[in-house]
């Protein structure tokens, strides 16, 4: 714990220095001052956690001196030291929290009781402080992970309020080395020439930074500050800038445009920080022909076009191949189990995994298509008896899967879509009032006309009978 000393008397000071050099191993006399404005010279400079405050000295006093340093400093602990015991003096220093009021001579359990208590709270402030710290790093760790893919997921959002709620736009760089420099040491010499707030990310070798901007952020500012950085961080070192998001959806495609220019710049070495080249696009769409045809349940032709463009395909556009494949599937509700893209290797190994793709494609497709067939035979035949088992036997599925298909297509269960059918036209039988309740339960399918009024009663809050007076009495 460091301690600054503010007292005007030389061997009040220097006794005090003494006691708690002689009684305290933990704690640190880092200052001594002699009246109040050397008091908040040093505890500017020297960043005290504990000032033993004298009240008495000539120029600023003890008070107005505590005053000025809680504004710099709210942390900062204070024990107050006085020949006068006087109340007035008590209460004002109460408004800036100090409850520690030591009277000349100070005796030495006093002293100890105030520092032990004082050490206490400094290291259990410090403790909720480091914690408060962690958590708030997690929580960035976790936004600047979701930033870097793509589709979005919707709490990508709720941290954006949270961590940076005036964020106007922002951008990517991506930084490699083949010497990289600790992530501590990064972040300080990001934080000299990033004035913006900034995420590091550090994984293996290669260093993301997102970097948020309230304000406004030309292309200019990118390159100086990338310019910069490469000084600093040193020669071996590559940084491939993205172009701005205005929008956090677009935060995704920022940093696959700096993945994609670091891995240019170090293929070419010829410069050691920019933007990615034009062909970038070209490249992006051919692999947007690929996730077309594979959307399409087209392996032939996604195929095709892989090993006819895989020569220039780099790893960067065989990891945006593989992450838009990935998202068009997720999007439907569609899984593959692979590992990941490194388990793509060769074109063969490429050729395997559009193939399984386009499979639950067309599998997709084809359920899409049963369930168009089932719902039509539910309108059809929904005054028959007819169970889950028999609609998922009619499109040759299992029951099992025929209901989950069937309420992700349309929202409800088959149940309670064969109920609303049925209760819809049970509610226009009635309304022609040509055939008797009885008779419109057995046409509606059901064979029990007390269940019948039951199922109506729930579904429309009134009875059969009921519902059938209202009309009639109009």
């Amino acid at each position: 714990m460091r301690i600054l000393i503010a007292e005007d008397e030389l061997l009040e000071r220097k006794a005090m220095k003494k006691f708690i050099q002689d009684n305290f191993r933990d704690m640190e006399v880092v200052g001594e001052a002699v009246n109040g404005r050397k008091a908040i010279e040093l505890a500017k400079e020297m960043e005290p956690d504990v000032i033993f405050m004298d009240i008495k000295m000539p120029g600023i006093n003890g008070l107005e001196a505590i005053e000025k340093i809680h504004s710099m400093r709210p942390k900062t602990k204070f024990i107050l030291v006085s020949a006068y015991d006087t109340f007035e003096y008590a209460k004002q220093a109460m408004q800036f929290g100090i409850k520690d009021y030591i009277l000349k001579p100070g005796k030495k359990e006093e002293i100890i009781t105030a520092l032990f208590r004082l050490k206490k709270e400094v290291l259990n402030e410090a403790k909720m402080e480091e914690e408060k710290r962690q958590s708030e790093q997690l929580l960035k760790e976790s936004f600047i992970r979701k930033l870097m893919k793509q589709p979005l997921v919707e709490d990508a959002f709720e941290l954006k309020k949270q961590l940076y709620p005036q964020m106007k736009s922002g951008y990517f760089f991506v930084v490699t080395s083949v010497n990289l420099l600790e992530e501590k040491m990064i972040v300080e010499i990001i934080g000299k020439h990033v004035l913006d707030s900034f995420i590091v990310f550090k994984e293996n070798d290669v260093v993301t930074v997102g970097v948020f901007v309230n304000g406004s952020v030309i292309k200019a500012d990118q390159l100086l500050i990338a310019r910069k950085l490469q000084i600093e961080l040193g020669d071996d070192v590559f940084i491939g800038i993205g172009h701005i998001a205005d929008s956090l959806e677009n935060f995704p495609l920022s940093y696959r445009e700096a993945y994609a220019a670091n891995f240019q710049l170090k293929n070419e070495k010829k410069s050691n920080y920019g933007f990615p080249q034009k062909d970038v696009n070209h490249h992006q769409d051919i692999v947007s022909k690929i996730v077309q045809e594979i959307e399409k349940g087209k392996r032939d032709n996604a195929i095709a076009i892989f090993k006819e463009n895989e020569p220039q395909l780099t790893m960067v556009d065989k990891e945006n191949l593989y992450i838009d494949i990935q998202t068009m599937l997720v999007k439907k509700n569609l899984s593959i189990t692979t590992g990941s893209i490194s388990t793509l290797q060769s074109n063969d190994d490429w050729a395997i995994y559009m193939n399984v793709c386009c499979n639950k494609v067309n599998e997709y497709y084809e359920s899409k298509q049963s369930m168009t067939i089932a719902k039509e035979y539910i309108m059809t035949h929904y005054g028959e008896s007819i169970s889950l088992e028999d609609i998922a036997e009619l499109v040759n599925l299992s029951p099992n899967y025929f209901s989950n298909l069937f309420k992700e297509e349309f929202g409800e269960t088959y149940i309670e879509f064969l109920t609303k059918i049925r209760m819809e036209q049970a509610k226009e039988l009635i309304g022609k009032n040509t055939y008797s309740l009885k008779e419109i339960s057995f046409m509606v399918g059901y064979k029990d006309p007390n269940y019948f009024s039951r199922v109506f009663k729930r579904y429309f809050h009134t009875s059969p009978k009921h519902f059938q007076d209202s009309i009639f009495e109009k």
